[in-house]
């Protein structure tokens, strides 16, 4: 207690405040100093100061955040936490709840939580509501049932494997972020009302469950400055009527990830957006129908000036070039793209040539070999327009070896980049336990120079990551 006393001081901005020995002085704060000085601690230490005298029975039941995870409470777990939740509310009376999280375990009954939920979205002074899951995704019968309404305090509002019931009306005046992972909706029209009856929004992510029937996503928000959009691998499709429509004037970063929509259209974002591309297809046929789809959702972007490519989305796009599809990035100075280092020498020109005002090229390489070796071991002469006239910087974000691709990148780009100022490298390869020697260095500094202005700058080696047989928990938004 006396530790929690000081940190408390500290965030108070009194970090000498004497600490008294032996007389119990915390107990005679004032009852506010005291629910801040909860505040400091998870809900089950909070409730645990209520053994240590009258004085703190039930100071903890005062304090604004509720934190609970089911697993923390004894058999029978969902009986005893959601038993707890209501009894926590009933003594709240005058509604000092702020912020409300719960985490469910994958053992638990779901459907025992709907009421207490319910209770705690509707108090008038909740800010943020988060209810997240354990159970496993393709349990999809196990979503825990929510009906929202008017919450108009409401800031932060995220949702991981619940199934949203049908609302009629519905108010969200204060709501800037919402994360909805997994959620199920009633309709594509609670969807779009969802969105539209929060008109203060920014920060906005769905991730659809492969089991969604979703057919028309609907974002129009004047207000979203943010937006992600992630959909797993759909199992049911409705003749391919899945269709995202995204009219977002203030829009400034838009992240696309997994398999998206047959039909991707946006009415309207800002000129100044940024974009992450990380989208992959299903190509059942090797027709023009199914080639049209890739290049219409990238069309979207053809005037977006910073872009972040995946090497899967990559992929389709280089797929394209033999049907003369290849889309244009009119606009696109910054570039940050990821290849698989056996395909480079193939896709890296074809990337280029999409882009024929690009000024900064940040290059990732990557060693997996889901890719045939490549044929070509030379990169084309026919060069691309923005090598002769805007390129300016380039990134090399992978080491350099004698033996990998990327020297021969790095040479292509010096001897044929007319207007490069700058190139970055990176030249010890630990993550194979390589060094690199130091003719690797002097070869490029000794290359021909197509720009007399390019300047070398050399970078360490970021930390290795985990090794690849370590398990790595899937990205979640919550």
């Amino acid at each position: 207690m006396v530790n929690l006393i000081r940190k408390f001081a500290k965030s108070v901005g009194r970090p000498g405040i004497q600490i008294w020995r032996g007389e119990d002085m915390i107990s005679s704060l004032p009852d506010h100093l005291l629910y801040r000085i909860l505040g400091f601690l998870t809900t089950e230490e909070a409730v645990w100061t209520s053994v240590l005298s009258s004085r703190w029975r039930n100071l903890w039941k005062w304090v604004p955040t509720l934190e609970l995870d089911t697993s923390d409470f004894p058999f029978p777990c969902d009986k005893t936490c959601a038993a707890f939740i209501d009894k926590f509310l009933n003594f709240q009376s005058d509604s000092y709840l702020r912020e409300f999280k719960l985490r469910i375990d994958h053992r638990s009954d779901v459907s025992l939580y709907e009421p207490c939920l319910g209770v705690v979205i509707k108090k008038p002074n909740i800010r943020h509501f988060q209810v997240e899951s354990d159970l496993l995704e393709h349990w999809n019968t196990n979503e825990i049932p929510l009906t929202l309404s008017a919450c108009e305090a409401l800031v932060c509002l995220k949702l991981h494997l619940v199934r949203l019931n049908d609302f009629e009306s519905l108010s969200l005046p204060c709501l800037k972020i919402m994360y909805l992972e997994d959620v199920f909706f009633p309709s594509d029209a609670a969807v779009e009302m969802l969105i539209s009856c929060s008109p203060v929004l920014e920060d906005l992510k769905i991730s659809l469950n492969r089991y969604d029937d979703v057919v028309v996503l609907r974002v129009y928000s004047q207000s979203l400055k943010s937006f992600t959009l992630k959909r797993k691998d759909p199992v049911y499709a409705i003749n391919g009527a899945h269709t995202v429509l995204v009219d977002t004037p203030r829009l400034e970063y838009m992240s696309l990830m997994d398999y998206q929509f047959k039909s991707f259209k946006i009415l309207s974002m800002s000129d100044s957006v940024k974009v992450d591309l990380d989208v992959n297809f299903e190509l059942m046929r090797d027709n023009l129908s199914e080639r049209n789809i890739i290049y219409n959702l990238l069309n979207n972007f053809s005037g977006v000036r910073d872009v972040t490519i995946s090497w899967k989305t990559l992929k389709f796009i280089y797929s394209l070039q033999d049907m003369n599809l290849l889309p244009k990035f009119h606009d696109l100075t910054r570039l940050r793209a990821t290849m698989f280092s056996n395909a480079s020498l193939e896709v890296l020109p074809i990337v280029l040539e999409s882009c024929p005002k690009l000024k900064h090229f940040t290059l990732v390489m990557e060693l997996v070999n889901d890719y045939p070796v490549a044929v070509i071991t030379r990169l084309s002469n026919v060069l691309s327009h923005c090598l002769v006239s805007s390129l300016e910087t380039v990134e090399m974000e992978s080491p350099i070896t004698e033996k990998a691709t990327e020297l021969k990148l790095a040479r292509y780009f010096l001897e044929n980049s007319a207007t490069l100022k700058k190139l970055v490298l990176r030249l010890n390869h630990e993550s194979t336990g390589e060094k690199h020697e130091p003719g690797v260095l002097k070869q490029l500094i000794e290359s021909p120079r197509r720009s007399s202005l390019c300047q070398f700058e050399v970078l360490p080696v970021p930390p290795n990551p985990e090794p690849w047989w370590i398990y790595v928990k899937p990205q979640r938004f919550l």
